[in-house]
């Protein structure tokens, strides 16, 4: 029988294959370079040029693509030679980390001779660039073992480095292809009710989707709507009925015969008459060219100089290629599936079946960093080819061949990387990857796609990785996409997500859940063809007699015998014949059978409830590596189901669920896996309040620690790092598979849960000031400062690193130079504090004859101080150098700054106390922390509780304790653990007042509890002023901690001290400190008027008034808005006294 040691055998051997926690990035880039890029580039070539001019002699030229190979990242230096490019010399040398794609080439050309068509030999041109692809870390094409030791021993990868900064792409949702879904219209005055809508894309072709949706009218009575369909190219919609004559269905009665179930039955009736008026209004068009002329009204981008034949043709091709294209090119194929889907259509709106869930993950599929990329990719080519067709037909009609008529040279090795611009790829994959924004130029539609990677911790690193996006707008006030759906049980974290806007609209996977790659589908129609019925006769057989049968949306027909063929198909799986990730879901209700291969789909192993759990041992699981569990042809003890799959499944979450229902048909491996990675860090999670849970993912990505083992080699932008960090007392199963105790975040910290001085009321914590000076919690914080050297393209002058005379600067800093050295930069080790200039930097200038330079220095941010940790100076690709300058600070814990535990009880220090006041057990031991007890019980947070007590048995007996939720962990059981080491089981003690020496009346609940310090530090946010910088806009003081910026007075504050009548302080704090001006206003017409009181100069152009005027005191801000007001012809008047 499977027990807890088999269960964990399993999570070892799962977890312990390489890359698995980002598993789905590193895949799908690897399937991009493998797979996507040939298939993609055997869809463009060969590349036909064909010239109509006879006077050229060149009847056309084709360019074959013979082979594709990959190259390996290198770099240039300043000498020209090449090295390899390690991710470590990408991020320290500001580079991006790519591969090159090397493509060979074959040309063919056709030439006119004596009124023949003569074929030249072909011309071969090897080794030419097609582009630059960024890489993708620990994939297949990273060369990082070369260079191991720079390396963070427990990176996982799956990030790009693009110019030195690390970049992660987040995984996409979208709606599923080939499926046929029916919505119902949101709008009730619009003029359709529902639409059933189909994405369609072929299989075995790389591109993207196109949609065709049939939609029914908002009729009242059913009788009078009528159907249209929205095609690709195609300027409005079209009847419906149209599609099916233009594809050769002509008769009424076929066209009848292929939408309804021909049972005889009521609801037949019912879609006969609904669909009798959209028939009748297409019955004048009896043949299929009638139909098609019909559709030439309609196409798009049409130029009336084409001939009719011509527009015939091209319709034609729309209907074989853009029309349904993954049910090939057999017009027959397409007839019966529109059928299907007005049948679908026609059901729901009459209220037989529901309409599709547009949230539901059945009806979903994601796209990974690979199929990101390659959809800009695919994008790219198409740009290529038109680039390319350019270009050969400007050489053809004006190129230097035609001198000595050579055809070779029309295309050779040198003119070749004009045709195919080696960088276009490069620069529209780097541009996406740099700012976020993914497509082309123009045609951006998404935003926030590639993110900077979340180095603060490495769990944070590890949950940025696995991290989902819906593509809806996060500001809108749509609820149910953000709902939690059953349907993502098992496959998204229910417990991690943001609060606030993008709360269930960023996601994050589960712990077992993996993305799928496309499987190829022939051998799964090789075994399904055989359960196909030849039914023909379309007039004579009920559909409902027999089970549809779909391969990824392809209708293949009927079957009689779906229970048969769902065993064989399972047991085909099992065998190996079939790849384990596809997938059969049985729709007995549609009387439907899906069979799935496509990529994007999430998927999960679950155990098999079958006799091989009853007889399977742990030392002979402990033999065999998950691949082998998977594809032993003995033990078929796995299977992996998708979200369509587990809908024929019933799962038990445990093994002792299968003992009492034999009903099963799985059992999850560890209930904990539904979990994504930071919530499987809580201890007994399931003992929490659910919202605390949420707190803690979210608090967890900001807590310091560890987060490489290589910080010092590297050179983020900013980067904390605790002093001691250690492993937790109480583990949960997962943290050991996500290296969490080589990389800890937290301290194991005594607390005691009191009322002590009254200075940790309302979540305020009381801390051991000794403690803190013994080093508890304190860190170190680096950040990085960078510069290089850049020429000046307009006038050819390059800056200088140095330091520099000031006497002869422009514009110098009001900084301190005095700590630079000759070459620009200061020592290490050197103290820096805020006015200091770190990396003395001049750019020349001419035609001044008193400044020889201008400053273009760097100094540190005003409110930041420290230590200069490093000074990196290396040189680029283009030959400047560049610097990273590392400045460290240490941060130890004062009143303000933020801790939490692990439980969502996050608390900012009230107040710290020497050794000596706080309180003290009979033992002499003092709490670290001091929480208030009113934190407990609304928060319902148990499982601290529990960690407490474990916690104190560990640490006495010696032992990690075990607190992986849904565990079934018995309270009682480690309370008598508890009991036998000596201590109260409950966890209270005795505690004596620090201050008086007393016994506290009641005892305290204290214990060890994991504790981690985040990132929110009062010294960074403190914030005063007196004066600074204003605005030059509005004169008033500038915004922000940054930028030394005054402290907001708001409506809120102005309306409290309207409410204790302090008009005189009010008027001093938003005018006289503010932007207080003065203007003269007329007093004959009350209007603003211009006056010099210097000079006693005043005039008012209105009313020729030249001695009446009066002072007034207003904000600058009210000069402007009243200003404006006069632009729009709009006269305000100041009325006085």
């Amino acid at each position: 029988m499977i027990d807890e040691k088999c269960i964990d055998t399993l999570l070892t051997k799962y977890f312990e294959r390489e890359n698995i926690l980002v598993n789905h990035q590193i895949e799908s880039y690897n399937d991009f370079i493998d797979n996507i890029l040939p298939t993609i580039i055997s869809q463009s070539f060969p590349l036909i040029i064909n010239f109509k001019d006879k006077g050229l002699n060149i009847h056309d030229l084709t360019i074959y693509v013979t082979s594709m190979d990959i190259e390996n990242p290198y770099y240039t230096e300043n000498n020209g030679c090449t090295k390899t490019m390690t991710p470590n010399i990408a991020r320290l040398r500001n580079y991006t980390y790519s591969l090159s794609v090397l493509i060979n080439l074959e040309i063919k050309i056709s030439i006119y001779q004596d009124d023949n068509i003569i074929i030249l030999p072909n011309k071969q041109i090897k080794g030419v660039v097609l582009g630059k692809i960024p890489i993708i870390v620990r994939s297949k094409y990273c060369v990082w073992k070369s260079d191991a030791l720079s390396e963070c021993k427990f990176d996982v990868g799956g990030y790009t480095i693009i110019n030195g900064n690390e970049k992660v792409l987040i995984t996409q949702e979208k709606i599923v292809p080939n499926q046929i879904l029916v919505h119902k219209n949101s709008k009730n005055n619009c003029k359709y009710s529902y639409s059933a809508e189909v994405r369609s894309c072929e299989e075995k072709a790389y591109g993207f989707t196109k949609t065709i949706a049939v939609k029914i009218t908002n009729k009242k009575l059913m009788s009078d709507n009528t159907l249209f369909i929205s095609i690709p190219r195609m300027k409005q919609d079209i009847p419906v009925f149209i599609i099916f004559k233009a594809l050769g269905c002509l008769t009424d009665k076929e066209i009848i015969y292929h939408i309804i179930d021909n049972d005889g039955s009521h609801t037949d009736n019912m879609m006969i008459n609904i669909i009798k008026k959209s028939l009748e209004s297409v019955s004048e068009y009896k043949t299929s060219e009638q139909a098609i002329h019909y559709m030439l009204r309609y196409i798009n981008h049409f130029n009336n100089s084409f001939s009719t034949d011509i527009k015939v043709k091209y319709c034609k091709d729309i209907l074989r290629r853009d029309y349904l294209p993954h049910l090939g090119p057999l017009f027959l194929d397409k007839i019966k599936f529109t059928g299907l889907v007005i049948n679908k259509l026609l059901k729901v709106s009459m209220g037989i079946h529901e309409s599709s869930n547009r949230d539901s993950y059945t009806n979903k599929r994601l796209e990974p960093a690979g199929n990101l990329m390659a959809n800009l990719t695919f994008q790219c080519m198409n740009r290529i080819l038109k680039d390319i067709k350019t270009y050969v037909t400007k050489e053809v009609t004006s190129g230097i061949w035609s001198i000595n008529h050579n055809y070779d040279d029309i295309i050779n090795d040198i003119n070749i990387h004009k045709i195919i611009k080696s960088n276009y790829i490069e620069s529209v994959l780097k541009s996406a990857l740099a700012t976020g924004n993914w497509g082309m130029k123009n045609n951006i539609n998404k935003q926030g796609v590639s993110q900077v990677l979340n180095r603060l911790t490495f769990m944070s690193t590890l949950s940025h990785m696995r991290r989902i996006s819906t593509p809806i707008d996060s500001s809108g006030k749509l609820i149910a996409p953000r709902k939690l759906q059953n349907s993502q049980w098992g496959y998204i974290c229910p417990t991690e997500t943001p609060e606030g806007q993008s709360v269930g609209v960023v996601k994050n996977i589960s712990m077992s859940c993996e993305i799928t790659l496309q499987v190829n589908s022939d051998i799964i129609y090789e075994h399904m063809n055989k359960y196909i019925l030849n039914l023909s006769d379309i007039f004579t057989f009920n559909k409902n007699d027999y089970s549809k049968m779909f391969i990824n949306g392809d209708w293949l027909g009927y079957t009689d015998i779906p229970d048969q063929l769902v065993q064989d198909f399972k047991q085909l799986r099992l065998n190996g014949i079939i790849h384990p990730y596809c997938t059969i879901y049985w729709d007995y209700y549609l009387s439907e059978i899906h069979i799935f291969s496509d990529r994007g789909r999430c998927i999960r192993p679950l155990i098999r409830n079958h006799e091989c759990i009853h007889s399977i041992e742990n030392a002979y699981l402990q033999s065999l590596t998950w691949d082998e569990i998977i594809f032993h042809p003995e033990l078929q003890l796995i299977d992996y189901i998708d979200t369509h799959e587990v809908e024929n499944t019933y799962i038990a979450t445990k093994m002792n669920d299968i003992e009492e229902n034999t009903r099963f048909t799985h059992i999850e491996i560890h209930p904990s896996l539904i979990l994504g990675a930071l919530a499987s860090c809580i201890p007994f999670l399931n003992h929490n309040q659910a919202p605390r849970n949420t707190y803690q993912s979210a608090m967890g990505k900001q807590a310091i620690g560890i987060h490489c083992s290589n910080f010092n080699c590297r050179y983020d932008t900013f980067s904390h790092v605790l002093y001691s960090p250690q492993k937790p007392l109480v583990n949960t199963k997962m943290m050991k598979f996500f290296n969490f105790n080589h990389l800890p975040n937290g301290i194991n910290v005594i607390v005691a849960i009191a009322t002590y001085t009254g200075y940790n009321q309302e979540d305020s914590i009381i801390i051991n000031l000794s403690a803190i000076d013994r080093g508890l919690f304190s860190s170190t914080f680096y950040r990085t400062y960078k510069d290089e050297e850049q020429k000046n393209q307009l006038t050819g002058d390059e800056d200088i690193f140095c330091a520099p005379n000031v006497d002869k600067l422009l514009f110098p800093k009001p900084c301190n130079y005095d700590k630079l050295k000759e070459n620009g930069f200061v020592p290490e080790n050197t103290p820096i504090s805020s006015n200091d200039i770190i990396i003395g930097k001049v750019s020349p200038l001419k035609n001044n004859p008193e400044y020889k330079y201008r400053d273009c220095s760097t100094s540190i941010r005003s409110n930041e101080k420290g230590v200069l940790d490093k000074n990196y100076v290396d040189t680029n690709g283009d030959g400047y150098r560049f610097c990273n300058i590392r400045i460290r600070n240490s941060k130890i814990p004062q009143i303000g700054d933020k801790f939490s535990s692990r439980h969502g009880q996050k608390g900012t220090v009230g107040m710290t106390y020497l050794q000596e006041d706080m309180p003290f057990t009979k033992d002499g031991i003092v709490p670290d922390i001091i929480i208030n007890p009113h934190a407990i019980p609304s928060r319902m947070t148990i499982a601290q509780l529990l960690e407490c007590i474990l916690g104190k048995s560990c640490s006495i007996l010696g032992y990690h304790g075990d607190g992986t939720g849904f565990n079934n962990t018995n309270v009682e059981d480690v309370i008598q653990v508890l009991e036998k080491c000596g201590y109260e089981g409950s966890g209270n003690e005795i505690l004596y007042n620090g201050i008086t020496g007393e016994q506290m009346k009641t005892s305290i609940f204290m214990g060890p509890t994991y504790y981690q310090r985040l990132k929110h530090m009062s010294a960074d946010k403190v914030h005063s002023r007196s004066s600074g910088p204003i605005v030059s806009m509005t004169r008033q003081p500038a915004e922000g901690r940054s930028s030394h910026g005054g402290l907001r007075f708001g409506e809120m504050e102005r309306d409290c001290m309207i409410s204790h009548g302090s008009a005189s302080f009010l008027k001093e704090r938003l005018m006289d400190v503010s932007d207080k001006y003065s203007v003269f206003k007329c007093n004959m017409c009350d209007m603003i008027a211009t006056g010099n009181s210097d000079k006693n100069i005043y005039e008012c152009k209105k009313c020729a008034n030249y001695d009446d005027f009066t002072k007034v005191f207003i904000p600058y801000s009210c000069k402007l808005l009243l200003q404006e007001l006069m632009c729009m012809s709009i006269g305000p008047r100041l009325i006085t006294n």
